[in-house]
C-alpha cells in the first residue's frame, strides 16, 4: 500500500496531512500533523462520519444493498447507452486544471471550498489520483466528475461535480443526470473492485444537522455502504502547530 501523505505550508506553518494510516507513519519536519480516516481518537481529534462500500463482496451483493429506486435508476442508465464512462489512473496536469476548473464553478453555485489543485496535483505525481467521468453519449457533454485518492487497498471520494444544478427547473434533465451520478458511483465501485481494492469510500457524511447537507447524506446512504466513525487527529509540535489546530478543528 502507498503511503499517502503530503506536506504543505498554510500561513507559514508546515503541516503534515496523512490518510489512512491507523498505525500512523513517521513524522517530518513539521509544525502540526493532522491524520484523517483514522479509527481510534488522539488526545485532539475530530470525531468524522463516512460510509464505505466493502469490494470483497460480490458485485451482485453489493448492487443488492442500493436502495431500490438506485438499482431501478443504474440498470435504466445501462441499457438505454445513453452515457460514456471515463477513467483516468495518471491524469495529467491540463486533465486536473480542467477538473478543478469544472470544480470551482460548481464550489461556487454551493457555497463551497474551491478546489485544492496543489493536493490534487501532488497526489498525481504519487501516483495516488483517480478521475472518473460521465458524459452524454450523444453529445459529450459531461454530467458528472469524481477524484478519488487511493493508497491500493481504499479509494475514497475527494471531490464529485453534478451539472444538475444548471436543470433545476427542467425534470426531465435532472432525472437523467441523477441516473448518471448513480451510474457513475456503480462504475467507480467496480472499477476499484477490479483493482483489487478493499473499499470504496464515499468521501465523508455531515455530521452537523443541516438541510442541505442531510440531502447529500441520504444521496450516499442509497448506496447501501456501512457507517463508520473515524477521527481527524492532530498533533502539534509547537506554538505554531496548537494556533493552526485550534483554528483548523472549527473549520471541521
Amino acid at each position: 500500500m502507498k503511503t499517502l501523505t503530503i506536506k504543505r505550508n498554510k500561513f507559514g506553518v508546515d503541516i503534515q496531512e496523512v490518510y489512512f494510516q491507523p498505525n500512523g507513519c513517521p513524522d517530518t519536519d513539521c509544525d502540526l500533523r493532522v491524520d484523517f480516516c483514522v479509527p481510534e481518537p488522539s488526545k485532539h481529534a475530530s470525531r468524522a462520519l463516512t460510509a464505505v462500500v466493502d469490494l470483497n463482496e460480490d458485485s451482485e451483493a453489493i448492487l443488492a444493498g442500493f436502495r431500490r429506486s438506485y438499482r431501478r435508476e443504474i440498470q435504466t442508465g445501462s441499457d438505454r447507452d445513453e452515457f460514456a464512462l471515463n477513467f483516468t489512473h495518471d491524469p495529467r496536469p491540463p486533465d486536473i486544471h480542467r477538473f478543478c476548473e469544472a470544480y470551482d464553478q460548481f464550489a461556487q453555485q454551493q457555497g463551497l471550498p474551491l478546489c485544492n489543485r496543489n493536493k490534487l496535483l501532488f497526489f498525481a505525481g504519487q501516483g495516488a489520483l483517480m478521475l472518473s467521468s460521465v458524459r452524454c453519449a450523444h453529445s459529450a457533454h459531461v454530467l458528472c466528475q469524481h477524484a478519488f485518492i487511493g493508497d491500493g487497498r481504499r479509494a475514497r471520494l475527494l471531490y464529485s461535480i453534478s451539472s444538475f444544478r444548471l436543470y433545476q427547473y427542467n425534470s426531465h434533465q435532472r432525472n437523467r443526470i441523477g441516473r448518471a451520478h448513480r451510474l457513475l458511483h456503480w462504475a467507480d465501485m467496480n472499477h476499484f473492485k477490479q483493482l483489487d481494492y478493499t473499499y470504496y469510500d464515499l468521501g465523508g457524511m455531515a455530521v452537523r444537522q443541516n438541510a442541505r447537507l442531510e440531502n447529500i447524506n441520504h444521496f450516499k446512504r442509497g448506496f447501501g455502504g456501512q457507517e463508520r466513525h473515524e477521527y481527524v487527529n492532530f498533533t502539534p509540535h509547537n506554538l505554531k502547530g496548537w494556533v493552526a489546530m485550534q483554528y483548523l478543528m472549527r473549520k471541521l
